[in-house]
This record gives structure tokens, sequence and C-alpha cells, in this order.
């Protein structure tokens, strides 16, 4: 068995004041950063649109209340996303995802006939600032199609485990078309 002086042998720098730490986590630095924050907010009321000809009711006779072909919920919308140069002192970068709330009159958790969504923690990105980075901010408002359904309204085509995917796909995907910088994946639901 050999024993080693942990005094002596092999070194990164005999020079204490030459050692580099592992990026920036380390210590602070006081320099310009640049910090990225997105927002989207807004709420829905299901729109059921019916057939053009009356429905037949029993023997034959024709009434006058047309047949619903489809319902979907009417998804207005305002996505904010701001990138901004702030000179701090921060450890390291920051990613900190957006949490999103939403409330409905669905006893199961899907759209229902109405309900709201809304920020509870706004997503933020920040690192220290590159040369491509270019400070904007963007702000729309925009509605959408989402909750598609065939027929009547059903509640069992419509409950939280439906909700999310659709509402990623035909909410936070059409965000990412209005203000280009949305970032969909940085979103909880």
């Amino acid at each position: 068995m050999a024993r080693y002086d942990a005094s002596v042998g092999t070194r990164i720098s005999n020079n204490p004041t030459a050692l580099q730490t592992s990026g920036d986590t380390s210590s602070t630095t006081f320099t310009t950063w640049t910090v990225f924050t997105q927002t989207i907010d807004g709420m829905w009321k299901r729109v059921f649109q019916y057939g053009s000809t009356p429905s037949v009711a029993a023997a034959g006779v024709v009434s006058g209340a047309p047949l619903i072909d489809l319902s979907y919920a009417d998804v207005n919308c305002t996505v904010t996303t701001k990138q901004q140069f702030i000179d701090a002192s921060y450890a390291s970068g920051l990613s900190q995802n957006l949490n999103l709330e939403y409330t409905s009159d669905s006893t199961i958790g899907g759209y229902g006939l109405s309900g709201t969504f809304s920020t509870t923690k706004m997503g933020l990105l920040r690192k220290i600032k590159t040369t491509t980075d270019l400070e904007h901010t963007c702000t729309n408002t925009f509605n959408v199609v989402a909750g598609k359904q065939p027929g009547a309204y059903d509640t069992t085509y419509d409950g939280s485990g439906i909700w999310k995917g659709d509402f990623y796909t035909n909410v936070l995907i059409p965000a990412s078309q209005q203000c280009t910088t949305f970032i969909p994946t940085l979103v909880d639901m």
C-alpha cells in the first residue's frame, strides 16, 4: 500500500490565484444581463354551431330547433414577451417556467362552458448578455378555437387529461406565432 502526502504531488496550479471557477456560479458578477419574461392570460366561452335544417320530431313532425353540429371553446388570449438588458450582480443565469392556472365551470377539469386562465408566476430566462441579444417587447391579443367536439357538448370528451394537450396545441402554439419569442415549453400547467 502506498501513502501519498496531500500537500505535494500533482496540482492544477501552484498559484492559487490562477484557479478557474466552474462557470459563473461560484461568485457574483456585476455585468449586463439579458432577462426574458413571458405571460399569457385569457378566457373562453363555449360556442354552439347549429345545423341549417330544422330537426324532425316524433311522427315526422318538423320542429323549429335545428340540431347542434358541433361546439368549441372560443378562447381569447393576451400574450406578452419582453427581453431587456439589466446591469446587475447575479451568481448565475436562471430559468423559471411560467406557471399557468385555469378555472372552469367543468366539474372534471375540462373547458366546460366557460373559464379563465392566468399566469401565476411569469416565465423567466436570465443569462449574461451576448452581442447578438436584442431588446424587444411583444403583446398581442387574439382568438383561437379549442376543445372542439362534434354534436352536442359531451363532458366525456372534456376532462383535465384532454384539456392540457388541447390547450398546448390550440392556444400555446398559436401564442408563439403571435409573439414569436413566446416559448410554449417554458409553461407549466
